[in-house]
C-alpha cells in the first residue's frame, strides 16, 4: 500500500495545516490545490484526518468514508452540483455526532458552475462553530475570485522523482521501469504510476535517445518526424527529450543528475557533435515546442520545426 502520509507530511501546505491545529487557529476554509487529480481526494482525507485528530478509528473512518462529522462531494459523477451546495449549507448547521468539528469535502472544485459557487459564499465566510470546508483543486483559476478570498490558499508542489521513489518502490518491483516513470513524469504519483503502466514508455525513451544522438542531417528530420508523430503522444515525447537535453547537459558540466542519466546517459554519450550552446538552444527549442503543442499546434509541424532547430543548433555551436 503506498503511504501517501510520507509525501504530504513534508509539504509547506501539511505543516500550514498541524501548525494552525496546534495553535488552535484552522482556517474555516483551505483550498488545496494539486496538478495530482487522481490522488488529490486521497490528500484531502489526510488533511482531514490531521484536522480532526479522532485517533484511528476516525481515521480508519475517514479513510473509509464513514465517518459521521465527515462530507464528501460530489456524491455523484466527478462535478459539483446544485444540489451537493445546498447539502452542504443543509448539515453545516447540524451538530456533529463524534466529533467536536464537522468536515466538508469538496473534490473537484474547479467543476463547480458560478452560481454554485455564490451560493456557498455565505458558509465559506460565516461558517456555524467547528464547520471546516477543504475545497481541493487542480487549478484555483476556476474558481470566482469572490470564493479565493474566503479560503486559506495552499500548493501540493510536484515531487521530486526521490520522493516518488522512496514511496513506490514497494509496490513497483521493476526499479528501471519505475526510474524512468518518475523520470519522465510531472512530479505527480498519478502520472509516475500511469506512465510506470505505460508499455511504450522504454520504446518512448528509446526512440528520444535515438533522435538526440542520430539525427544529423536535414534528410533526417522528416523520418523521425515521422516516427515520433506514429507513436501517437507527442506531449509524451517532448517531457523525455527534455529530460535527457538536461542530462547532456549535466554531462558535459562534470555533474550527474539523480535519476534519468544512470540509465540513458552511456547512449547519450554517443553525441559527441552536440556543444554546451547547443544543448542550452535546444532547450530552449523544446520548452517552445511545448507551449505550441498545449495551444493545440499540429503535432506534425511542430515537430518537424523543433527537429530542424535542434540540427540548426547542432551546426551552429558545432566544435570547432
Amino acid at each position: 500500500m503506498i503511504d501517501l502520509t510520507r509525501l504530504i507530511k513534508d509539504t509547506s501546505a501539511y505543516k500550514t495545516v498541524k501548525a494552525d491545529k496546534t495553535s488552535e487557529r484552522l482556517s474555516h476554509a483551505y483550498l488545496i490545490l494539486s496538478a495530482d487529480k487522481e490522488n488529490l481526494g486521497e490528500y484531502l482525507k489526510i488533511f482531514a484526518k490531521l484536522i480532526l485528530s479522532g485517533g484511528e478509528r476516525a481515521d480508519r473512518l475517514i479513510d473509509e468514508g464513514f465517518h459521521p462529522d465527515v462530507f464528501t462531494f460530489p456524491t455523484k459523477g466527478d462535478a459539483v452540483l446544485k444540489e451537493d451546495v445546498e447539502k452542504i449549507i443543509e448539515e453545516s448547521f447540524l451538530k456533529p455526532i463524534e466529533s467536536d468539528k464537522k468536515l466538508f469535502i469538496i473534490k473537484n472544485g474547479e467543476s463547480m458552475n458560478a452560481a454554485s459557487q455564490n451560493k456557498l459564499l455565505k458558509t465559506l465566510e460565516e461558517p456555524p462553530n467547528g464547520v471546516h470546508i477543504l475545497i481541493g483543486s487542480a487549478n484555483e483559476y476556476s474558481l470566482l475570485s469572490t470564493v479565493r478570498s474566503r479560503v486559506k490558499k495552499l500548493v501540493i508542489p510536484p515531487f521530486s522523482a526521490e520522493q516518488l521513489i522512496s514511496v513506490l518502490e514497494s509496490e513497483c518491483v521493476d526499479k528501471e521501469r519505475l526510474i524512468n516513470a518518475v523520470s519522465c513524469g510531472d512530479g505527480t504519483l498519478g502520472k509516475a504510476l500511469a506512465l510506470y503502466g505505460d508499455d511504450k514508455l522504454s520504446e518512448t525513451i528509446d526512440l528520444a535517445v535515438d533522435t538526440f544522438v542520430n539525427m544529423k542531417t536535414s534528410r533526417d528530420v522528416l523520418e523521425f518526424s515521422n516516427k515520433i508523430a506514429s507513436k501517437g503522444d507527442v506531449k509524451e515525447f517532448l517531457s523525455v527529450l527534455e529530460l535527457i537535453n538536461r542530462d547532456y547537459m549535466l554531462y558535459l558540466n562534470g555533474a550527474e543528475s539523480a535519476v534519468f542519466n544512470k540509465i540513458t546517459l552511456a547512449r547519450v554519450k554517443g553525441a559527441q557533435n552536440f556543444t554546451a550552446g547547443a544543448v542550452v538552444y535546444a532547450a530552449e527549442q523544446i520548452a517552445e515546442a511545448e507551449k505550441r503543442i498545449s495551444a493545440n499546434g499540429n503535432p506534425q509541424a511542430v515537430l518537424e520545426r523543433l527537429l530542424f532547430a535542434i540540427l540548426e543548433g547542432k551546426h551552429k555551436w558545432r566544435k570547432s
